[in-house]
């Protein structure tokens, strides 16, 4: 009976020392989740500049035309 007793000691110490190491492994990992969650909004971001490429060069060369009186051309500045 003592065996059995030493025994049982041991794999719920082990089970313990487990559970805990789990533990800290999954609470050491959220950073992970982080850095995904910001790679994945500056894909949509990147993809959504890319569907409206055309609209927001029409207002970003309207609004130069606005501040410096000049207009964009696909070399840059136009005269």
């Amino acid at each position: 009976m003592v065996l059995l007793d030493a025994l049982y000691i041991g794999v719920q110490s082990r089970m313990r020392m487990a559970r805990d190491k789990a533990r800290e492994f999954l609470a050491s990992q959220q950073g992970v989740a982080n850095v995904v969650a910001t790679i994945i909004v500056l894909l949509i971001v990147v993809l959504l500049i890319g569907v409206f490429w055309d609209r927001l060069k029409e207002w970003v060369s309207n609004l130069m035309d606005t501040i410096f009186g000049t207009e964009f051309d696909d070399s840059g500045l136009g005269g």
